[in-house]
C-alpha cells in the first residue's frame, strides 16, 4: 500500500511537470495574439515590400521560438503550415506615399490581431500613428481571410486601401470603432470582387472622407451596412458603394445635417439598385448629392427632395444616366445656387415629364444640361425668370428629340451664354419661343437651336445692336428654316455661321439700312430680302 502511494505521488508529480511545460510553452508562444498567416495550399508564400519606409516586421515559423526579419524575399509555406508575425516602430512614419505592403502567392488565411505589427503582441486597441496599416494587404489576391482589426481608437488614414484588390477575400473583419478619423476607411475594400457581406459600421461620429470609396467596385456585395450617423462630415460617404452592381437596396440615411460632397457618388453605377433611400435634409451643402445615383439604371423612382435652401452644385449629375427613371421629384426651391441642377437628369431616357421649376432667382449654370439627352421628354417646364445669369440655361434640353414645343422665355435681361445650346439637337421642335430681349449679351443665343431640323420659322429678333457671338450658329443645320426677321442695322461679329444649313429658299426680313451681304455669316444665298421701314 505504501508502494502504491509513492507511485501515485510520482505520477502526479510527472503530470504537474508536463502541465507546467505546456503552460510555459503556451506562455512563450500563444500568450500574444500574433498576426498569423496559414497556407491553404502548397507553394504559398509571403514577403514585404517597402515604399520609402522601413517596415521592421519579423516572422516565426516555429511558434515564436525564433524570429527572422521579413524582407522582399518570399517566405514559403506548405499547406497547413503557419507563420507568426510581429513588428515595432516604423521609420519614417507612414503616409499615403510611404508604406509597406505584403506580397502573397498561393492561398493564405490571416488570423490573429494585426496590432502585433505595432505593439509586438497584438493586445493593443489603439492605433499609434497616422496611416499605420495603409495599403498593408493591397493587391494580395491570395488572401482568403482577413485578420482581426480590434482597434477602437483609430488614426488618420489608418486602414486606407488596406485590402484594396484583395479579390479572394469573401468576408470582411469586424470594425468595432465608433469614432472615425480622417480617411480611416478610405478605399479599404475597393475592388474586393468576392466580398459578399459588409461589416457592421456602428460609428456615429464621422470624419472627413472616412468611408470614401470603402466598398467601391465590390461587385458581389448584396447588402449595405446600416449607417446610423445623423451628423455627417465632408466627403464622408463619397463613392462608398460606387459600382456595387449586386447591391439592390440602399441603407437608410437619416442625416439632416449635411456637409460638402457628403454623398458624392455614393451609389454611382449601382445598376441593381431599385429603390433610393429617403433624403430628409432641407438645407443642402456644396455638391452634397453630386453623382449620388448616376447610372443607377434600375432605379425607377427618385426620392423626395424637400430642400428649399440649395448650395453650389448640390444636385449636380445626381440622377444622370438613370435610364429607368420615369418620374422626377418636386423641386420646390425658388432661389437657386450656382450649378445646383447641373446635368441632374441628363440621359434619363425614360423621363417623360419634368418637375415644375418655380424659381425666379437664378444663378450661374443653375439649369446647365439639366434634361440633356432626355429623349422621351415631350414637354418642357415653365421658366418664369425674367433676369438671366451666366450659362443658366446652357444645354438644358440638348438632344431632347421628342420635345415639340419650347417653354416661354420671358427674360429681358440676358447674360453671357444664358441660352447657349439650350435646344441643340431637338429634332422634333416645330415652334421656337419668343425672345423679347432688346439688349443682348456676349454669346447669349449661341447655337441655341442648332440642329432643330423641324423648325420652320425663327423667332423675331428685336435687338438693334449685336454683341460678340450673340447669334453665332443660332440656327445652324435647321434645314427647314425658311423665315427670319431681325432688327439690327449693322453686321458685326455676332452672326458667324448663324444660318448655315437652313432651307435653300426663304425670306429674310430686315431694316432697309442693313447692308445686303450674302454668305454663311450673313444672308443665305437664294433667300428673298424684304425690307421694313423701322423709322415708323
Amino acid at each position: 500500500m505504501h508502494f502504491t502511494k509513492i507511485r501515485t505521488n510520482a505520477m502526479i508529480k510527472r503530470l504537474l511537470t508536463l502541465l507546467c511545460m505546456q503552460l510555459a510553452l503556451c506562455s512563450t508562444s500563444f500568450a500574444a495574439n500574433y498576426l498569423t498567416f496559414t497556407a491553404e495550399k502548397d507553394s504559398s508564400a509571403f514577403s514585404i515590400e517597402d515604399h520609402n519606409i522601413k517596415s521592421n516586421i519579423f516572422y516565426s515559423l516555429d511558434n515564436g521560438k525564433t524570429w527572422n526579419k521579413l524582407t522582399d524575399q518570399p517566405v514559403k509555406l506548405a499547406k497547413g503550415k503557419r507563420a507568426l508575425l510581429k513588428g515595432g516602430k516604423q521609420d519614417p512614419k507612414p503616409s499615403e506615399e510611404n508604406y509597406s505592403n505584403f506580397k502573397m502567392e498561393g492561398a493564405i488565411a490571416a488570423s490573429g490581431s494585426v496590432m502585433s505589427l505595432v505593439d509586438g503582441n497584438g493586445e493593443g486597441k489603439t492605433i499609434p500613428y497616422d496611416y499605420c496599416f495603409c495599403k498593408l494587404f493591397e493587391n494580395c489576391s491570395s488572401l482568403t481571410k482577413a485578420p482581426e482589426l480590434p482597434a477602437t481608437t483609430l488614426a488618420e488614414g489608418c486602414y486606407n486601401e488596406m485590402f484594396r484588390f484583395c479579390t479572394g477575400l469573401t468576408k470582411a473583419p469586424e470594425l468595432p470603432a465608433t469614432t472615425m478619423e480622417k480617411k480611416c476607411y478610405k478605399w479599404m475594400f475597393s475592388e474586393c470582387i468576392s466580398l459578399t457581406k459588409a461589416p457592421e459600421l456602428p460609428a456615429t461620429t464621422l470624419e472627413e472622407r472616412c468611408y470614401n470609396g470603402m466598398f467601391s467596385e465590390c461587385t458581389s456585395l448584396t447588402k449595405a451596412p446600416e449607417l446610423p450617423a445623423t451628423t455627417l462630415a465632408k466627403e464622408c460617404y463619397s463613392n462608398m458603394f460606387y459600382e456595387c452592381t449586386s447591391l439592390t437596396q440602399a441603407p437608410e440615411l437619416p442625416a439632416t445635417t449635411l456637409e460638402e460632397r457628403c454623398y458624392n457618388g455614393m451609389f454611382r453605377c449601382c445598376t441593381g439598385l431599385t429603390k433610393a433611400p429617403e433624403l430628409p435634409a432641407t438645407t443642402l451643402e456644396k455638391e452634397c448629392y453630386m453623382y449620388m445615383f448616376r447610372k443607377c439604371t434600375s432605379l425607377t423612382k427618385a426620392p423626395e427632395l424637400p430642400a428649399t435652401t440649395l448650395a453650389e452644385g448640390c444636385y449636380k449629375w445626381m440622377f444622370s444616366g438613370c435610364t429607368s427613371l420615369t418620374q422626377a421629384p418636386e423641386l420646390p426651391a425658388t432661389i437657386l445656387a450656382e450649378g445646383c441642377y447641373e446635368w441632374m437628369f441628363c440621359e434619363c431616357t425614360s423621363l417623360t415629364k419634368t418637375p415644375e421649376l418655380p424659381a425666379t432667382t437664378l444663378a450661374e449654370g443653375c439649369y446647365r444640361g439639366m434634361f440633356s439627352g432626355c429623349t422621351s421628354l415631350t414637354q418642357a417646364p415653365e421658366l418664369p425668370a425674367t433676369t438671366m445669369e451666366k450659362g443658366c440655361y446652357t444645354w438644358m434640353f440638348n438632344e431632347c428629340i421628342s420635345l415639340t414645343k419650347a417653354p416661354n422665355l420671358p427674360a429681358t435681361t440676358l447674360a453671357k451664354y444664358c441660352y447657349y445650346k439650350m435646344f441643340i439637337g431637338c429634332t422634333s421642335l416645330t415652334q421656337a419661343p419668343e425672345l423679347p430681349a432688346t439688349t443682348l449679351a456676349k454669346e447669349c443665343y449661341m447655337e441655341m437651336f442648332e440642329g432643330c431640323t423641324s423648325l420652320t420659322q425663327a423667332p423675331e429678333l428685336p435687338a438693334t445692336v449685336l454683341e460678340y457671338g450673340c447669334y453665332q450658329s443660332m440656327f445652324s443645320k435647321c434645314e427647314k428654316l425658311s423665315r427670319i426677321k431681325i432688327a439690327f442695322t449693322e453686321w458685326g461679329t455676332g452672326t458667324d455661321n448663324w444660318l448655315t444649313g437652313v432651307a435653300e429658299n426663304g425670306t429674310f426680313i430686315c431694316p432697309k439700312k442693313l447692308p445686303t451681304v450674302y454668305g454663311e455669316n450673313f444672308i443665305p444665298e437664294g433667300w428673298k430680302i424684304v425690307n421694313e421701314d423701322t423709322s415708323k
